[in-house]
């Protein structure tokens, strides 16, 4: 089975979408288009977050709490292959990020509330999500989509994302695969998501080329993001 821990680190800003624009055109240069960019220039993101009866995940990022972490189910361009169960844990400034693969079926049954599924493998992230589940009681409680365009340089692993157009839906969140889903902007569209991640350091001349100190940086998640703002 499909079991793979990726460990980084990442920043994130806010930009407008001339600096978006601008950087695109500069990066381009050096930077690979990721494989999954389709001819639109991006690829669809649909997450589906996990949180328990007392919302901590929620709460560990709103309150500032080192130690954090989410659950999510991923899928891309409405696909049903791959289907992406994660564990995302942040420790200071390194972020674990921990994936196995599930069926259509397990991904119902797991949202319905059937937690067996995981069980069935020696895959010690399905044991350490059954764990987690079972002991707090987790159940979905957002829908997040968005469009990502993504670069990468082989050195160091460096990736930089472009997130837009980020949208969430409280009301059903388990529709996975449906088109229409009626989803609220999260903010207003001008704001982009700038992301780097890298595994160990970014180079000097990299820095330079992105120019990050004129942006706003952020400790930003999509995940509390989208949720304080309905609260």
């Amino acid at each position: 089975m499909y079991n793979k821990t990726l460990k980084r680190r990442e920043l994130k800003y806010f930009i407008n979408n001339a600096d978006y624009l601008n950087l695109v055109n500069t990066i381009s240069h050096f930077f690979l288009k990721d494989k999954n960019i389709s001819e639109k220039g991006y690829y669809h993101i649909r997450s589906l977050y996990f949180d328990n009866k007392s919302n901590d995940s929620y709460y560990e990022k709103i309150d500032g709490i080192e130690k954090k972490k989410k659950f999510r189910i991923r899928i891309y361009d409405l696909r049903s292959n791959p289907i992406k169960l994660e564990i995302k844990s942040k420790v200071n400034n390194i972020v674990l990020k921990e994936t196995m693969l599930i069926s259509k079926q397990d991904m119902e049954d797991i949202i319905s509330g059937d937690y067996s599924c995981l069980l069935n493998s020696n895959n010690s992230i399905a044991k350490k999500i059954y764990y987690y589940f079972i002991k707090d009681y987790y159940k979905p409680v957002i829908l997040i989509d968005y469009k990502r365009e993504a670069y990468y340089f082989d050195l160091n692993k460096i990736r930089i994302t472009f997130d837009k157009e980020i949208k969430k839906n409280e009301i059903n969140p388990i529709s996975l695969f449906k088109k229409d889903i009626n989803m609220s902007p999260v903010f207003n569209n001008f704001k982009i998501i700038l992301e780097i991640k890298y595994t160990d350091s970014i180079p000097t001349w990299i820095k330079n080329l992105l120019q990050t100190p004129r942006f706003e940086k952020c400790a930003i998640s999509k995940y509390s993001l989208s949720r304080y703002m309905e609260n």
